[in-house]
């Protein structure tokens, strides 16, 4: 009887342990439903800011510094994002005419082609440029630029007098050649920076850009 007991006091003892053993697992509770099957709302990318464009001047050779950095602070006025580069560059030999002294225009404008760094470049020469036309193959001139391809040179020497050209003169020549690089064709207002010279100096009847023309360069960044 007593052994009987124990035997009976045993199992009791292992059942209990068995239940113990049982409750004794940390299971981590269910979380709601409607927790389980939340998705993450992803927030809409921002979108990049456009980088500005830049005009870098370059000046070729002898170029004086000064007159650079008049030029630079006069387009610094209707256009806000200008680099004037210290270092000078050499005028490419191969667009050199000998015979009638002067560098090809064209030329010069698709040598600045790898200086845009993807904005405009500006080349400024003391020497005369040509273009060739009806009238010469070798015809001097006061700038050029391709319409729209982001490169121009003006030149500080007037073709016929081989005289350096007035302050006033090579800001508006300068304007004239940056209007044709962002991609204005010349314009049919007499008064306007933008009239086509004609083989003459117009520089006297042009006062500023017209309303046309401040409409167009002002979508590309300019503040006229």
């Amino acid at each position: 009887m007593k052994s009987r007991i124990i035997r009976i006091m045993v199992c009791l003892m292992a059942v209990m342990t068995l239940c113990l053993t049982a409750c004794s697992h940390d299971t981590k509770p269910q979380q709601p439903k409607a927790q389980q099957t939340a998705k993450t709302v992803k927030q809409p990318a921002k979108k990049a800011q456009p980088q500005p464009m830049y005009i870098y001047m370059y000046r070729y050779d002898n170029f004086p510094v000064a007159q650079a950095q008049a030029l630079c602070s006069e387009l610094e006025k209707v256009y806000p994002h200008v680099h004037l580069v210290s270092s000078a560059l050499p005028l490419p030999a191969k667009e050199y005419y000998k015979q009638g002294n002067r560098y090809r225009a064209r030329g010069l404008v698709e040598d600045l082609f790898p200086y845009r760094h993807g904005g405009v470049a500006l080349g400024m020469t003391t020497q005369i440029v040509y273009n060739p036309n009806e009238i010469s193959p070798y015809w001097g001139i006061f700038g050029f630029s391709l319409v729209g391809h982001h490169s121009a040179v003006i030149s500080s020497m007037v073709p016929k007098t081989h005289k350096r050209q007035p302050p006033e003169d090579m800001r508006k020549l300068m304007l004239h050649e940056l209007g044709h690089a962002f991609g204005l064709y010349h314009c049919n207002d007499p008064h306007c920076f933008m009239v086509d010279f004609e083989h003459g100096n117009k520089f006297s009847q042009t006062p500023s850009f017209c309303n046309d023309c401040k409409r167009f360069l002002n979508s590309k960044g300019w503040k006229l």
